[in-house]
């Protein structure tokens, strides 16, 4: 393991060192051609989103730590699912899978919160959708309660739809094929209806295929638009819709784990091969947002979101090996659930952009209301059933148990904000940004076996603030503290002794450096952090099955990205993370067993990605995508160990015509056999083999 990061560091300053005299030998003639650009240039600041500030502040003036992966780059990745394009990010890891639909760990915590155009949504389901319908996904790092009131300590993924714009958009059409049958069709453009009046925006998207394992097949079906209305010349209205379905048959579940290894023999077989296996889902998301300039400096936004999103499950889950027995795998855990989320919300507010005490001065403030609800339906999870190791029989699921999904719990609650958030401007070169939120959670939590009812209220105030110090027009150095709050388990599935228990508690602090270099050739991020949550759900000592908030974990890291193109024709984009996560006082089992000092789950202490492009003549684009993920442990007891991976992805893109592109992407290179995270004890997904695809691309 230390062998495979010394070799993927070394490759990263040979690639890094070696770029300005690789390019030394392109005519400089040539080079002032028009080039194909695939990701934005290092200067270029990402438009204002609302993940870290509702202040429109740009990166650069924020004090924290955010990245944007624009719609340029998430095509230039060939990201197909919204978990590979987070996957780019500093020191993120993690996957979407069956079971654990948002496992992504970043600083060393785990679960990140979705947002949706700045609202935190429930569920999973929008997860699965298409990144191709967005104008850009942000990542902040670490708390963001602050803004959004109940948050995940780790961080926040906001998706930023694509807006409707009075400037034609030029209508883009691009179908994918590749190994195992897979199939995507996309789609998209925009224009206006009445001349500075309506304008539109239209996308689509569906695919169908199948995978490396067994009987699995996926498809998806996305449409999404939105309407801008002039209304006067201080004032529009915005409508946005969506509409996402999805559908997997026999979805993989992971491969039973022999003497603690993957092996590559049981790579194809899926065990959850039942004639009916399958996870459905449909998501319905709906936006209005009213933005009025009411004086010289001042202004009014009312955004509202409706949510509802409906996901169900049946499948055979758990597989476990004993060598006791070397030539069957036990499966069990039959489960037939689904979950129905609903959502409906509403943000105020009132911007300032005015002097105060003769600093320049820019400040929000607003309230927030928003409903939702949770129904949850379940079996139990019964049935257990020995089957063969390498040939497990296909069967429907009713073959081994007749229970079905049944009412189990409801879940409301509503939330009740007032927020504000200033930047003041102390000097030319020095700002201060200062953000306050006071939130009041009403949660009502109704079981329906057994039979039983709770209800907790709780108020809390979140503060964040930062300052920014321009030591140079291109430098800048900040410092930010942050704190937060979330719940010990998922709030939605808390059982009835578990609600009684207090929200976590985070507290981060955070420092580092953002620059453009070179002639702005270049950007480097730098950031140091110490991140601590408080209130970890930890088993008591003396009450058999009772649960202590009582715990605590600590992480502290170092993460580091870069952009540079030393010529028109190369381009380097990197990133590392260093993340050092502890439990201080934590505790499992029953009798309790002390895990102070180990190693959270699924935290690896190194991640990597590079990505090199090169433009060897002005049609054609080469680029190489090289991730690099360290060893992690599947348990709190950091007794299963997962060995750390290195992949490699290869694409190129020809630009036949000014209006059609063609490509090719092969994934995974060197077929590298690794496990990126577990389902349950002694069973883990093996990641997808060595995969192609072939791409065309029109403009109209």
């Amino acid at each position: 393991m230390k062998n495979k990061r010394i070799l993927f560091y070394s490759g990263v300053f040979f690639t890094l060192y070696s770029q300005p005299n690789l390019a030394a030998g392109c005519n400089p003639a040539s080079c002032e051609e028009n080039i194909t650009v695939v990701s934005k240039t290092p200067a270029e600041l990402p438009p204002a989103s609302g993940t870290a500030s509702r202040l429109s502040l740009t990166a650069k003036e924020t004090p924290r730590y955010v990245e944007t992966f624009t719609q340029k780059e998430i095509q230039a990745q060939g990201d197909r699912s919204l978990a590979d394009t987070v996957s780019h990010a500093t020191g993120m890891s993690g996957v979407s899978s069956p079971t654990l639909s948002n496992s992504f760990s970043l600083r060393g915590f785990m679960p990140v919160s979705w947002l949706l155009d700045g609202l935190e949504m429930p569920g999973s389901t929008l997860q699965l959708g298409n990144p191709s319908h967005y104008q850009q996904v942000d990542i902040l790092h670490g708390p963001g309660s602050a803004l959004n009131g109940l948050s995940a300590t780790a961080g926040s993924v906001n998706l930023v739809s694509k807006q409707p714009s009075f400037v034609n958009s030029p209508a883009m059409l691009s179908y994918r094929l590749g190994s195992y049958s897979t199939q995507t069709l996309e789609g998209g453009g925009g224009g206006t209806l009445m001349q500075d009046k309506i304008a539109w925006r239209l996308d689509a998207s569906g695919s169908d295929g199948n995978s490396q394992v067994q009987h699995e097949r996926n498809r998806q079906s996305r449409i999404s638009g939105s309407l801008l209305f002039r209304l006067t010349d201080e004032t529009t209205l915005t409508l946005f819709g969506d509409k996402m379905n999805n559908s997997s048959d026999n979805p993989y579940y992971g491969t039973p784990l022999i003497d603690g290894k993957v092996q590559e023999q049981l790579r194809g077989i899926n065990y959850n091969n039942l004639t009916d296996a399958k996870i459905a889902s449909h998501a319905t998301a709906l936006q209005a947002v009213l933005d009025s300039d009411l004086a010289q400096g001042i202004a009014f936004n009312n955004h509202t979101w409706y949510y509802n999103g409906y996901r169900y499950w049946r499948n055979v889950e758990r597989y476990r090996y004993s060598s006791a027995s070397p030539e069957t795998v036990n499966r069990d855990s039959w489960g037939d659930l689904s979950h129905k989320n609903t959502l409906l919300a509403n943000r105020s507010s009132v911007s300032i952009d005015h002097p105060l005490l003769g600093f320049d001065n820019r400040a929000v403030g607003g309230i927030e209301l928003q409903t939702s609800r949770f129904d949850y339906q379940k079996n139990g999870f019964p049935g257990s059933q020995d089957v063969p190791l390498l040939n497990p029989p296909r069967e429907p699921f009713n073959a081994e148990t007749n229970i079905g999904r049944s009412p189990w719990s409801r879940v409301t609650q509503h939330q009740y904000a007032a927020f504000m958030e200033d930047s003041l401007q102390l000097t030319d070169r020095l700002s201060l940004l200062s953000q306050l939120r006071f939130t009041r959670l009403d949660m009502d939590w109704r079981y329906f076996t057994p039979a039983r009812s709770e209800s907790q209220n709780r108020s809390f105030l979140n503060t964040g603030v930062g300052l920014n110090w321009d030591i140079t027009d291109g430098t800048t150095l900040y410092a930010s503290y942050a704190n937060g709050k979330e719940a010990g388990g998922d709030i939605f599935f808390l059982s009835a002794e578990q609600t009684h228990l207090p929200l976590t508690r985070s507290q981060q602090w955070e420092t580092g450096i953002k620059s453009q270099l070179w002639d702005n050739k270049a950007t480097v991020n730098l950031a140091l952090y110490q991140l601590r949550k408080n209130n970890l759900f930890t088993p008591s000592g003396t009450v058999p099955g009772e649960l202590l908030a009582v715990g605590q974990q600590t992480s502290r890291g170092i993460e580091f990205s870069a952009t540079a193109r030393p010529t028109d024709s190369w381009e380097v984009t990197g990133n590392v993370a260093w993340t050092h996560a502890r439990f201080d006082r934590f505790s499992e089992g029953s009798p309790p067993e002390s895990l102070d000092g180990n190693q959270p789950a699924y935290v690896p202490t190194w991640t990597s990605n590079l990505a090199l492009t090169w433009h060897p003549i002005v049609p054609l684009s080469l680029r190489s995508d090289l991730r690099y993920v360290g060893s992690s442990y599947n348990d709190s007891r950091n007794t299963q160990k997962m060995d750390d991976y290195i992949t490699l992805d290869l694409a190129a893109e020809y630009k036949l015509t000014p209006k059609v592109t063609v490509g090719t992407r092969v994934r995974n290179l060197t077929d590298t056999l690794y496990a990126y995270q577990r389902t349950y004890d002694g069973q883990a997904l093996i990641a997808p083999s060595r995969t192609w695809e072939g791409w065309v691309t029109v403009w109209f």
